[in-house]
């Protein structure tokens, strides 16, 4: 187990691709924090409306006690931009590519075949496979939210950036975290069902863009019954996660429904290696 562990560990610290995913995020960051930037000028008048692909409606942003539109980056802040980050799903985008390309390889280059012939255990195998994933999720999602924190400053400025309710922001990110676990594992499971890099991905990133529309269809469906089985699907949790006031029911429900969904892909994903054939 040891080293197994050590084997992925070492894939896992040459693999280029968390630091291609890590660039795009930052790219992604530079681009919402510009666009504020962008809307703030063309409230304030400073450049026409429409520049660059900005559109601002006229009334949008509320205007304050001068008259003058409030700031888009006093109102959403460093949290705002983590929340369409994380929220938005950039963050989930990126890591169903990063988790699905590591986990999948290993089928196509024959890896997973070698090992099984070595006389690893399948419990193992699998095992050592996703300690390494739940790592690479929770420190590119780490690495992103440190990112945006600190391109906070030039942006916002210092005085600005020093208000930020960290409290507030320390809780955001550790539950993004949580999330996180639980979604590394349904992409590894997808990953070890589909075993095809193409299908990997686009069933993660299907998954993850449209089963919260499925949810929502089916709290409709509920309606009559008051069941509401949205709230009780992690994707759900990741785009709801609100950014103040987090109270004492949604902390115990994410935990729970957190730690459900790990175990659920993680049992399926290690029943289906073990009686599956590896080609």
């Amino acid at each position: 187990m040891i080293n197994l562990l050590s084997a992925e560990f070492y894939k896992l610290r040459k693999s280029k691709g968390i630091y291609i995913g890590v660039l795009v995020a930052a790219a992604l960051v530079l681009l919402l924090y510009g666009s504020l930037v962008m809307i703030d000028k063309i409230n304030q008048g400073e450049i026409a409306n429409g520049t660059a692909g900005v559109i601002v409606s006229p009334n949008a942003g509320d205007a304050g006690a001068s008259g003058t539109p409030q700031s888009m980056l006093q109102e959403i802040g460093v949290i705002g931009v983590l929340q369409q980050m994380f929220g938005g799903h950039f963050v989930g985008i990126i890591a169903a590519v990063l988790v699905s390309i590591f986990v999948i390889r290993e089928h196509s280059a024959g890896t997973i075949k070698n090992l099984v012939g070595k006389g690893y255990s399948r419990f193992a195998i699998f095992t050592a496979k996703m300690i390494p994933v739940l790592m690479l999720m929770l420190v590119f999602e780490s690495v992103v939210a440190l990112v945006t924190i600190c391109l906070g400053i030039p942006f916002m400025g210092w005085e600005l950036f020093a208000a930020t309710a960290w409290e507030d922001v320390v809780v955001y990110i550790g539950l993004q975290l949580m999330f996180g676990a639980a979604v590394a594992a349904i992409y590894m499971l997808v990953g070890e069902l589909t075993r095809n890099l193409a299908a990997g991905i686009s069933v993660s990133i299907g998954a993850l863009m449209f089963s919260t529309t499925l949810t929502a269809g089916l709290d409709l469906v509920f309606h009559q019954m008051e069941i509401e089985p949205s709230k009780y699907w992690v994707l759900d949790l990741v785009a709801a996660c609100p950014t103040v006031d987090f109270s004492a029911e949604f902390l115990v429900r994410s935990v729970l429904v957190s730690a459900v969904w790990f175990m659920i892909a993680a049992a399926l994903g290690v029943l289906h290696f073990k009686r599956t054939d590896v080609k």
